[in-house]
């Protein structure tokens, strides 16, 4: 039996679910699309939310391997309910929960260093699994130069392209991003970049003001009321008009931000309805300075259930046609990055570039992920 299907596991930065996606690869086509979400346990979710820039090394090897162990959990749940034959599947792409991601390089030990972390053993999630797992995705682009971010746009490139509209792909998870291909692009003219906040300040500003993981539907955004002099403040941020390539995450779109531009001075409602407009408008800043003209808009991530984001979508985007990422009519809005793992791992073991250095900066294309082999 051909070993051809490879399973991909994403948990973002918004720590709202274990995303696990699996699929056919070959070539550049894809088939037998399975996916499903699962529900952190609250303890693993609270902790994970919880953390800081600093944590006892003590604490940081344990959380790792107690991560991992719930991710292999939920997969051997998911080959279970869906009767996928272990022998089937050649890989899993793993890419772990992002703890710290600095693409910028800063003096540390008098050298210019820059870096990233994903927490998760690749190893001892193989081991558990008795499957062969890649992991480590973002080192090797930011070891020759590039942001190691961000990785979706050749999944794009390769499935969700137009060769006669434009086309923006848009995820919103806990931080926004985006990939445009013009129509008909090639590989090099790729452009992806992260525009800033997703759902991360929503969420966070919901937690300390309702008690709630988010803003549910945007039900909450819509019954407050937009405070344009915050918002303008918010929008002075240098990184939201910050020329790509550009990637980003909660070091800086984080508590310290929301205090600093007197967002918690509104009313609740208000704090919800103005962080949402400060969302939406700047990822249209970002998309007006590469599109200007009619174009597609595929939406995905755990933004695009909130009713009251998508409206103000079409109010900043009025030339955008909204629209859901589908794949042999398969959505995949939920699990586009899910997908994305499974692809990267079919790249790895295929020794094939996983990078797009037109969107990351890198200065040459090289193949992603360290494979860390399956004991049954």
């Amino acid at each position: 039996m051909r070993r051809n299907l490879f399973i991909g596991v994403m948990t973002g930065t918004s720590v709202d679910a274990i995303d696990i996606a699996c699929a056919s690869f070959d070539g550049d086509s894809i088939s037998e699309i399975i996916s499903e979400e699962y529900s952190f346990t609250h303890e693993l979710r609270n902790y994970i939310i919880s953390l800081e820039s600093e944590i006892k090394l003590k604490d940081l090897s344990q959380i790792n391997i107690r991560y991992t162990d719930e991710i292999a959990t939920a997969i051997d749940y998911f080959i279970k309910k869906h009767k996928i034959e272990k022998s089937r599947v050649n890989a899993i792409g793993f890419h772990g929960q992002t703890l710290w991601h600095q693409p910028e390089k800063e003096n540390f030990l008098n050298e210019k260093i820059s870096s990233t972390y994903q927490l998760g053993s690749a190893t001892n999630l193989a081991t558990k699994t008795g499957i062969d797992t890649v992991g480590d995705f973002r080192t090797a682009d930011m070891a020759v130069g590039g942001q190691g971010a961000p990785l979706i746009p050749i999944f794009d490139f390769a499935f969700l392209g137009d060769k006669e509209t434009d086309t923006i792909v848009l995820n919103i998870g806990g931080i926004a991003n985006i990939t445009c291909l013009k129509a008909n692009c090639t590989k090099n003219e790729v452009i992806a970049f992260d525009t800033g906040a997703g759902n991360c300040l929503i969420d966070l500003a919901m937690r300390k003001l309702f008690g709630k993981n988010c803003d549910f539907g945007g039900e909450i955004g819509r019954k407050g009321k937009l405070s344009q002099t915050v918002l303008e403040s918010l929008i002075q941020e240098k990184y939201i008009n910050k020329d790509y390539p550009k990637s980003t995450g909660k070091e800086l779109f984080n508590e310290d931000m929301l205090n600093k531009h007197g967002v918690y001075l509104l009313s609740p409602n208000d704090v919800i309805s103005t962080l949402t407009h400060f969302t939406v408008k700047s990822i249209a800043i970002n998309i007006n300075k590469i599109v200007n003209q009619k174009f597609n808009l595929i939406i995905a991530g755990g933004g695009a259930r909130n009713k009251f984001m998508m409206e103000l979508l079409e109010h900043y985007l009025p030339t955008a046609k909204l629209m859901t990422p589908k794949l042999n009519g398969f959505d995949i809005a939920d699990c586009r990055e899910a997908l994305l793992m499974a692809y990267l791992a079919y790249l790895r073991v295929e020794q094939r570039s996983g990078n797009l250095p037109s969107v990351t900066g890198a200065t040459k294309e090289v193949v992603l992920g360290s494979l860390a082999i399956g004991q049954s």
